[in-house]
Order: C-alpha cells, then sequence, then structure tokens
C-alpha cells in the first residue's frame, strides 16, 4: 500500500492492553502505566473501561473483548444492573476505543484526520473481520478505513527496523514472532535496506491461541499443584471464588516467572487456609511447551508459505517438503513481539529452531509496544507490499442491482492447513455454489481498490475490471494463487490471467539469494500434518 506522508498515530487495540503512540514514542493514557488495560464491564450505573475497571468483580467484566473478533462472537455475557445478560460485543468495544480516543486527545493527541491514524489487527483476520474492526472505530470517531490497517506482526516489524543498528544498506530477511494476549502472528519480511523505506511482506499468518490460552494452562496445573499440597479446589467453601483466585494467580506468576525462577502464588488464606505453594520456572515452561510447539508449526508453515509466495523455481510439493532447516537458514533475524515474548522460554525455543547465524531480538523495549510503535512509523515506508491483495472483486448483473462478492479484500490467499497439506493447487476459490449465482444470464467482475492504488489485472487478455461473465452456478469458479495469478471458469470456458505487482517487488539482488538458498529437493522428504483441515 501506498504510505500516506503525514505523520501517524497508532492505535493498537491488544488483547490485554490498549496503547497509542506518535512518531515521538508512546502516549501515555493508563492511569500508572503507558497503556490502558482492554477491560470493559458495568459498574453501578454505566459501562466502565479500561483502569477502572481493574477493580470490579470478575463477572462485571469482559476480559479479552478483543477475541469477540477474533472468534466472530456478537454476544458477552457479563453482569450488569439489570441482571446478568447477554450484551453486543461491538457495543462495548466502541466504548474502549471511544475511551483511549479521549485519553489520547487528553494528552494532546487527537485521533482525527490530521493525525492520519494507523489501526493494528492481526494477520490471521479475514476481510469481514477486518471490516467489523473498522465499523466499530468509526462509530467511536476514529477516521479510519481498510488502507490504513496493518498487520500487526507487520507494524512489530517497521518498529524493529526504525531503530535498528544492522547495515542500513544490506537486504535483510526478518520473521517476526508476535505473542500477545489472544492471538500469535507471524510475519515474513524482505526489506531491501532499511534506507530505502521499502519492505515487502512475503507471508503473514497466525492462530487464536497465546497468552490466555498459557493463563488457562497455567491456572490448570495449579490446580494439581494445590491438590499435591493437600488443597482440593471443588472441597472448598467457595470454589468458585477459590478458581477466579487461581486463575490471578496464574496471570501474576506468568509475568513474575519472566524475570525469576520461582514465585509464591500468595493465595488467600481464607479461602485457601494455611497453604505456602510456590510455581517456578521450570514448571512454566513445561505447560507452556505444548503451545510453543504448535507455534514453531506456525512458524514453518509461515517460511513455506513465503517461498511460494516468492515465485521460487520448483514445485509446490518439493517447497512443502524442504527440510526446515533448510527454510530457516534464509532468515538473518527473528524479531519478538508481544507481552508473550518476554518469557525467556520462548527466545529458548526459537534460538533452537533457527541457525547460530539467525540474531533472536527484541523489537522494543518493552516488547509490547513495539506494535504501536511500528504502526506510528508505518506512514515513513512508502511501499508496504501487501502478501494478499487490498481490493475488492464484484460480480455484478442485473445492471448491478445483483453483486456477490467474489474476493474480498485482505482475505488470505493460503490457509495453514493447506500449505501443510500440499499439492500445487494453493489458492484461494470461490465456486457458483458458494455465491449462490443463477443457473443462467450475463454479469461482469468489478474491482473496488482499498489503498487508492490503481489495479492492474488482466483475464483472457483483457482488462479484469468489467470482464464479461457467462453466469453459471454449476460452471462458475474464480481462483487467485499467491503468486498473483488469476484463473476463472464460467459458462463460457476458462480464462486465465495475472493481477500484477501487488504482492512482491523484487530486485536482482533478491533473486540471487533465493536461488542460493532455495534447491529442488527429493520428494521424499516428509512433511508433518499440523494443522486442522477445517479450520475456516
Amino acid at each position: 500500500m501506498d504510505g500516506d506522508k503525514r505523520p501517524a498515530v497508532g492505535l493498537d487495540f491488544g488483547t490485554s492492553t490498549t496503547l497509542v503512540a506518535s512518531a515521538r514514542g508512546v502516549v501515555p493514557i493508563g492511569a500508572s502505566e503507558p497503556w490502558m488495560p482492554s477491560l470493559v464491564g458495568y459498574g453501578d450505573a454505566a459501562v466502565v473501561v479500561g483502569d477502572e475497571a481493574v477493580d470490579l468483580a470478575d463477572e462485571q467484566v469482559v476480559r479479552s473483548i478483543k477475541r469477540a473478533i477474533t472468534e466472530n462472537r456478537r454476544f458477552v455475557r457479563v453482569d450488569t444492573p439489570t441482571g446478568v445478560r447477554d450484551v453486543r460485543a461491538d457495543d462495548l468495544i466502541v466504548e474502549l476505543l471511544r475511551e483511549t480516543a479521549a485519553r489520547a486527545a487528553a494528552r494532546g493527541m487527537s485521533l482525527d484526520e490530521q493525525s492520519a491514524p494507523r489501526l493494528g489487527c492481526p494477520a490471521m483476520w479475514d476481510g469481514a473481520q477486518r471490516r467489523r474492526l473498522l465499523e466499530l472505530a468509526q462509530r467511536a470517531g476514529l477516521p479510519v478505513t481498510l488502507a490504513s490497517l496493518v498487520d500487526e506482526p507487520v507494524a512489530a516489524g517497521i518498529a524493529w527496523l526504525a531503530q535498528t543498528a544492522q547495515d542500513k544498506k544490506r537486504p535483510m530477511r526478518v520473521l517476526v514472532f508476535d505473542m500477545g494476549g489472544g492471538t500469535l502472528d507471524i510475519a515474513v519480511l524482505d526489506v531491501r535496506g532499511v534506507r530505502h523505506h521499502d519492505l515487502t511482506v512475503l507471508a503473514a499468518i497466525g492462530m487464536a491461541e497465546a497468552g490466555d490460552a498459557l493463563d488457562e494452562a497455567i491456572a490448570e496445573d495449579l490446580d494439581f499443584v494445590l491438590s499435591a499440597a493437600g488443597v482440593e479446589i471443588g472441597m472448598l467453601s467457595r470454589p468458585e471464588r477459590a478458581r477466579k483466585l487461581v486463575e490471578h494467580a496464574a496471570r501474576e506468576a506468568k509475568v513474575a516467572l519472566s524475570t525469576s525462577e520461582s514465585h509464591p502464588l500468595g493465595l488467600s488464606r481464607r479461602v485457601f487456609g494455611d497453604v505456602d505453594v510456590w510455581y517456578t520456572r521450570e514448571q512454566l515452561n513445561a505447560v507452556f511447551a505444548p503451545l510453543m510447539d504448535r507455534a514453531e508449526q506456525y512458524v514453518a508453515a509461515a517460511l513455506r508459505a513465503a517461498r511460494m509466495t516468492e515465485l521460487v523455481s520448483g514445485t509446490a510439493y518439493e517447497i512443502l517438503r524442504a527440510p526446515l532447516e533448510e527454510l530457516a537458514a534464509g532468515i538473518d533475524v527473528v524479531v519478538l513481539s508481544g507481552g508473550m515474548s518476554q518469557i525467556p522460554y520462548v527466545a529458548e525455543r526459537l534460538r533452537e529452531m533457527f541457525p547460530a547465524t539467525t540474531v533472536v531480538e527484541p523489537a522494543t523495549a518493552p516488547p509490547e509496544s513495539a506494535v504501536v510503535l511500528g504502526l506510528a512509523a508505518s506512514a515513513r515506508y512508502g511501499r508496504l507490499n501487501m502478501y494478499r491483495p487490498g481490493f475488492d472483486i464484484l460480480l455484478e448483473w442485473d445492471s448491478g442491482r445483483e453483486f456477490r462478492t467474489v474476493y474480498d479484500a485482505y482475505t488470505p490467499l493460503v490457509e495453514p492447513w493447506q500449505i501443510a497439506q500440499g499439492g500445487s493447487e494453493l489458492r484461494y476459490v470461490r465456486t457458483g455454489l458458494d455465491l449462490s449465482l443463477p443457473r443462467t444470464g450475463t454479469g461482469r467482475l468489478r474491482i473496488v481498490s482499498h489503498t487508492g492504488d490503481r489495479v492492474r489485472a488482466t483475464l483472457g487478455g483483457k482488462s479484469l475490471d468489467r470482464f464479461p461473465v457467462a453466469l453459471s452456478d454449476q460452471k462458475f469458479e474464480f481462483a487467485i494463487y499467491p503468486n498473483g495469478r488469476i484463473r476463472l471458469t464460467d459458462g463460457g470456458g476458462t480464462h486465465d490471467g495475472h493481477v500484477e505487482n501487488w504482492h512482491t517487488q523484487r530486485g536482482p539482488d533478491h533473486t540471487e539469494r533465493v536461488k542460493r538458498i532455495a534447491p529442488r529437493r527429493s520428494p521424499d522428504v516428509p512433511v508433518p500434518y499440523p494443522f486442522n483441515r477445517d479450520r475456516n
């Protein structure tokens, strides 16, 4: 996307915390911290947001409200002044964003058109989830569009680039590992020299499992620890209250063990009795291991997706079966972002995964500020070449009175489960049955850009925009491939085409680099199948 040359203000609406930053640094919006807790709930008579919600009873507060978008939930259950009921999650998110803007304005940083606000979102979000966030931000008074959204791991990579002491001219390959409260996002970036302010996003994927999942795993492990100490939570006089306290202790232990080898749980004697229980980093690592195992599988998927996007010689079959060591060897730097990356075990596992020559370091200090600082710096990057298209493709008929969205902007073209499954037909595809098309008739395709850039795309030797389509519910199929290839089959036959320059820019030295690190592989090299094929 083409960058806006005005100084930008970044807004990082995170699962656990919300931050605002300008080009000068983080704008403090919290009562005692630079960040505001991403908490929202109900007090005596109204919605309460941020620090004011910290002391509310657990049943009155919604934690991790951002997950409502990630999980496509429209309602959350909360104790309100009129009783426990299902509340629209969107209304609570709007209140949180509105409060964020008000606090930033009180600090002299208005989130208006003059400040060109940039908003972050998880890399795994599809077009519908991104549009939902934008609609809520606009309801809160923020002047944002799809073009002003930046994937969170990409923003973290920009933050690292903005302050790196690396050779300013040397091209670099960077993998960003952004583990926050609700999602793990991974991006592979090709940097054409830091001074060029030109980076290519080769891949960005993620999973809806991170800090919250670890908190739950620690709390479950603490049940066993307490049981070994003679405390059965289910037998206590207030078991529900006890479980809430254990969950709180789990979150505290996770933070404390980032800098200490052991931590006392400090549980209430009134609830748990006279019990003195400690939790160690070794225990934390053991609980964390399964989550990091899954995280490594997504790192591998991102590396393979990046290789496919680059159009390296060789088939998809060969790329999918290339050894992980070969793929990892092409990464110069692994950048750590998000609060979870402060846990030493994260860096330990990633250092084992990559060669000794690969640098593993935080994006910023502290790493939870990386995304918001990168959002604020993103306007400096004149070209953020996206790994998936920033435009809609519509199919219209009946003089435009009827239409279907064939492709929704920024929707992933390749899912991790597709990468693991293998085969050569890795693509985004919609059929006539998916779209509920008429059996017969004539329509046309139309392109709607969300970046302001002109989209150059051809189909059958003609422009894709306004390309005629013979409607068919049985024969219609539209596909976009990671390399920009397009194929349309309709009632009149099959038409091939291509979208130009939306996904990557490369120079001659980059091409030679790819050839050096991507030899053809034998098809008998096995590849693990770690992903759920039913994932949407």
